[in-house]
């Protein structure tokens, strides 16, 4: 039988289709369009309104949908973003009354497809069309507000700042470095000529293009301290002095700098990829204080954490010390007060000092509560063992005997007072006590394991009883902020760790009294315990500032200052050279000089602040770590970096030193601000000048000339003591 086959033209089959419905326009139900956005809005019995919406990042638009003709609304619709229910991060979302959130990050294309389909009818569906723009930058601050001409760097905080947007200072256009959302950072050359007030603006790209409104900063060009004086604070204040920072500290002084460092943008420690690797933060630390626009506030936060301690050779969870680190940070600036509460009540505290879980005594079954942090509370992070005078000195009896600041009473009154706290629960069906340990979350109350009886401290002071366990901490703590001691012993503490391992009684009943009465000068809030009074009391006092102008070998400053910790020096260094890290290699070469970040050997620290020199009578709590192996570590350490390489991902650009370098007396006067503080000595200074032109001149050998100099400064007694 033969058959036939009948050649039917496309055209013809096209429109047979068309005609009898049997083509699909989409995955969805029947003549639905496309996945992805549509070009305009389609319309097939039901009308979306608005046709078509423009929406900014993370705004919201309603949309409304009726069938058509009879404008009903029964039975609801289904709502779609680009085919998908409910809509995704990507596109946007859309909940079931038709209310859209645009997304974040605008995607590409911009436009989106918005789709109410009825619910009674599949086949009946309409479209509306959303042109997603990026949002209106907010601009809230500009970090520092008074700038140097010259190089600067400046940080803008704020929010619904985008990739692609740019810095408007006055004129200027400047491309910026997206930290976030809510944080921008440029670095420019301010000229001469600009100086006064210049307003400074954010403007985030198309589609959408918008500016925020303005932030005026001041620029300035009056130097207010020498550039060796400003190097010098910087070494106290950050973890090293910069050319840049040099330049701005020497333009506007050092109370503008507070100031602005007060209000710096923070730099953060996100949670660690795994529970048991210190590496990431460590690493994280490293980066943040290399290049973090916070140096002051990471000093201090770092100062706490080795006075607070928590050590990962008890507490060897990522998930622990993320939160503890965060805390010292958000800390740094509250007052004393606020910094004994939250370290009581954090959970990696409560691990490494056995608050959390820490029952009541119980006589018939042998339990007393746990002396552990009733005891370091007071000797080590609030008052310590004697009682001290306003300046530091100790108290004697009248048989000149030392007093003690508390005895074993008091130390098990603050140990029953802290019993009935631990972990925050897992899961909602985590048991009460003891709870299993947690960090996500502050330490909580269960008043069933509090000690209820009455409790003696400090200087007669009793707990009545009968009190919860907040009740209890509470007064405990209020007890110990307002013992005498506290302003001299955290004085004292404070001082070693920014200026000098020896501070003066004059120096210490200074600081006391800004602690005390919440001011120093224009700062503080005139709460006691004001940290930002503290601070700046320390580092603007007479005896902080003496060295400023002294002569090299001055008698008068021969006690000052204090040798480098390993981590202090190893970022000097890196931070006078510019250089770039991804954290990795300095933790190891730390921790060869003795200082491995977040492995305090004890609770008394990475190093005692009550070490003594031996033979002197002078305390060198850094000391302690130094011996001939690790003397050798920082030389070797130094020669790595210098004419070497000390580890994947770190490095500086030697040219800007070798550029100076054909005339050795301008490369010797360079370094010899940033990083001897303008104290080279004579001898030092020939030395030097020998050495470096020792080494053949030229534009190839000028590098060497200039590595050979930054390795002999770094190298000497004289810059591994900051003074």
């Amino acid at each position: 039988m033969t058959r036939y086959r009948y050649m039917v033209p496309l055209s013809l089959a096209i429109s047979v289709l068309l005609i009898t419905g049997c083509a699909s326009a989409g995955p969805g139900s029947a003549n639905e369009p496309p996945n992805g956005p549509a070009s305009g809005p389609v319309s097939a019995g039901v009308s979306v309104t608005p046709a078509s919406a423009s929406v900014r990042a993370n705004e919201m638009q309603q949309f409304s949908a009726a069938i058509e003709g009879s404008g009903s609304t029964a039975g609801g619709f289904s709502w779609s973003v680009n085919g998908v229910a409910g809509g995704d991060a990507t596109a946007g979302t859309i909940s079931s009354s038709g209310l859209y959130t645009a997304p974040g990050n605008i995607p590409s294309p911009s436009n989106v497809t918005i789709r109410a389909t009825s619910s009674a009818d599949a086949t009946k569906f309409g479209t509306s069309t959303a042109s997603l723009l990026n949002p209106i930058p907010l601009l809230t601050d500009v970090n520092p507000r008074t700038i140097g001409v010259g190089q600067a760097t400046i940080h803008l905080v704020g929010g619904r700042f985008t990739s692609g947007a740019v810095i408007n200072f006055g004129a200027t256009s400047l491309p910026a470095t997206l930290v976030s959302s809510s944080q921008l950072t440029a670095t420019f050359t301010i000229p001469t000529s600009q100086t006064g007030n210049v307003a400074v603006t954010v403007s985030n790209p198309n589609p959408g293009a918008a500016t925020s409104s303005a932030v005026n900063a001041l620029v300035t060009n009056q130097p207010q301290v020498s550039a060796t004086a400003a190097a010098r604070f910087l070494e106290q204040a950050t973890f090293g002095p910069t050319a840049e920072l040099i330049n701005q500290v020497q333009q506007v002084g050092f109370q503008n700098f507070l100031q602005d460092q007060f209000r710096a943008p923070m730099s953060t420690f996100a949670d660690p990829p795994t529970t048991d690797d210190p590496a990431p933060l460590q690493r994280r630390f490293f980066t943040n204080v290399l290049i973090g626009p916070d140096q002051l506030r990471q000093r201090v936060a770092y100062a706490l954490h080795k006075i607070w301690v928590v050590s990962w050779v008890a507490v060897n969870r990522g998930d622990a010390f993320a939160p503890y680190l965060r805390m010292h940070q958000q800390h740094a600036f509250g007052d004393y007060r606020q910094i004994m509460e939250g370290v009581t009540l954090n959970a990696a505290m409560g691990t490494y000092q056995d608050i959390a879980n820490n029952d009541k005594a119980d006589p018939a079954r042998g339990l007393n509560c746990n002396e552990n942090y009733g005891r370091e509370l007071m000797q080590l992070f609030t008052i310590g063992v004697w009682k001290l005078n306003q300046d530091g000195s100790l108290q004697r009896d009248a048989q000149n005997n030392l007093i003690p600041s508390y005895d074993q009473p008091v130390v098990e009154g603050n140990a029953c007072a802290i019993t009935g706290w631990t972990y925050a629960k897992a899961t909602p069906s985590t048991r009460d006590w003891p709870r299993p340990a947690y960090y996500n979350g502050q330490l909580q109350a269960v008043d069933s394991h509090h000690d209820t009886n009455a409790k003696l401290l400090l200087d007669g002071f009793v707990v009545p009883a009968g009190g919860t366990a907040s009740q209890d901490l509470k007064l405990t703590l209020d007890n110990l902020f307002q013992h005498p001691n506290v302003a001299p012993w955290v004085s004292r503490l404070f001082i070693q760790q920014f200026v000098t391992s020896n501070p003066s009684p004059a120096y210490i009943q200074r600081v006391a009294g800004a602690f005390t009465t919440g001011r120093s000068g224009v700062f503080g809030s005139g709460q006691r315990g004001d940290m930002q009074a503290m601070m700046a009391a320390i580092l603007l006092d007479p005896e902080a500032r003496r060295g400023d102008t002294a002569l090299p070998g001055d008698p008068a400053v021969k006690d000052d200052g204090k040798l480098k910790e390993p981590i202090l020096f190893i970022l000097n260094l890196l931070r006078a050279t510019g250089a770039t890290s991804d954290g990795s290699p300095l933790i190891g070469r730390a921790a060869n000089m003795g200082q491995r970040y977040l492995f305090p050997p004890t609770v008394f620290s990475y190093f005692p602040p009550d070490y003594q020199i031996p033979g002197a009578p002078l305390f060198g709590p850094e000391l302690q770590l130094h011996n001939t192996a690790t003397a050798f570590e920082r030389i070797n350490f130094v020669n790595s970096y210098v004419f070497g390489s000390v580890g994947s991902g770190t490095a500086f650009d030697i040219a800007p030193f070798g550029n100076l370098a054909s005339n050795p007396n301008q490369l010797l006067d360079f370094l010899n601000v940033l990083m001897l503080r303008g104290k080279m000595t004579s001898a030092m200074r020939t030395s030097l000048l020998n050495a470096v032109n020792a080494v053949p001149s030229g534009s190839s050998q000028n590098a060497n000339r200039a590595r050979t100099a930054v390795y002999l400064i770094a190298t000497s007694s004289q810059y591994q003591v900051q003074q």
